[in-house]
């Protein structure tokens, strides 16, 4: 029997964190779309947000077209209730791309196009539409056209203005540079810039608020995966229960820092002897995950890093032997 409760927004917000780990996913959308139509959204310009994570939910799931048709009554709502609805649409978008609706999808993302030079927010995520869709190249050329725009507006606007112009500006730099970096493209003027924009932002602060020039993060290569799990099974709970699980995680983890701003990212793989080993001589528990992170401490001290992210034609990261852009670079959005 539905529920009778009223959602609230912390209820959607909760729900939201962990759109992608969900025991019982139809379930919430279920509990989601019924919400919307009985009208037990608490604050009803809620609605939109409700039917969104239903649709990424239906998504994650497996079910791309009820995800578009869930996406298209987000949008409306949002619509009627006077609310932003450029991610609602460009995840719309995004999903029409994914089923071969080109023409559909792309009328949608060019209706968005001129907020690229207006809207922060709108930079990821028109960017990550397209480049969902498999079309980096055109996320690329908008971000390109939209920054020498904002460059533009920047020189005739008077002072007052420019730190606006200079956080749009910065934006774009840097989401475009990470764009040419995934497609290989050779380092050019306006990638100078971003070096730029991002050496003068971090200049500006003080040394305890710097992000570290470099992070690392271990990573299981998935023979050693296997048996760390087979070996202490409860650390499924920490890294998944297979592979697929671990690399997909471990993915949206590196994209996550390298957003953050982290200028260089390097993985350390890790062995379960050599845990078992260096856990026995400092007293520590191999199946503490925060023990782990003093072991992958201890492997900085070795030379075989591997840097992230690669080339979008070179070898994946993960070690499948595949293209980096057939195997984990689609797993940051699975």
């Amino acid at each position: 029997m539905p529920s009778t409760a009223l959602l609230t927004s912390d209820d959607l917000d909760e729900i939201g964190s962990c759109v992608r780990n969900l025991d019982r996913p139809f379930e919430v959308v279920a509990e989601l779309v019924d919400a919307v139509d009985q009208g037990r959204v608490a604050d009803q310009s809620d609605a939109g947000y409700a039917l969104l994570l239903a649709a990424e939910i239906t998504e994650s799931s497996g079910d791309v077209p009820a995800a578009v048709a869930l996406a298209a009554r987000a949008v409306e709502e949002e619509r009627l209730h006077g609310e932003p609805e450029g991610y609602a649409r460009a995840y719309h978008a995004q999903l029409l791309l994914q089923l071969g609706r080109q023409d559909e999808g792309m009328a949608e993302l060019r209706e968005l196009r001129p907020l690229l030079s207006r809207n922060p927010d709108a930079v990821y995520y028109i960017s990550e539409a397209l480049d969902a869709g498999g079309h980096a190249e055109i996320a690329e050329q908008w971000l390109t056209e939209a920054l020498l725009t904002v460059l533009q507006r920047g020189a005739d606007l008077a002072l007052e203005r420019s730190k606006q112009v200079a956080s749009m500006a910065f934006t774009l730099a840097q989401v475009r540079h990470r764009v040419r970096r995934g497609l290989d493209l050779p380092h050019d003027a306006h990638d100078h810039l971003a070096d730029l924009l991002m050496h003068a932002v971090y200049s500006g602060l003080g040394d305890d608020e710097l992000p570290d020039e470099q992070a690392t993060l271990l990573f299981w290569p998935r023979p050693e995966l296997e048996r760390l799990l087979l070996r202490w099974p409860a650390l499924a709970e920490h890294y998944g229960q297979g592979w697929d699980d671990y690399r997909s995680t471990l993915q949206q983890a590196l994209v996550s820092e390298s957003e953050s701003g982290v200028a260089r990212l390097v993985l350390l793989a890790g062995c379960v002897d050599e845990l078992a080993s260096y856990a026995e001589r400092h007293g520590g528990d191999p199946t503490d995950p925060h023990f782990h992170q003093d072991y992958a401490q201890h492997l900085t001290q070795r030379a075989d890093e591997i840097p992230w992210p690669p080339g979008r034609n070179q070898a994946c990261w993960c070690g499948s032997s595949l293209k980096y852009k057939k195997c984990c670079l689609l797993r940051a959005r699975s």
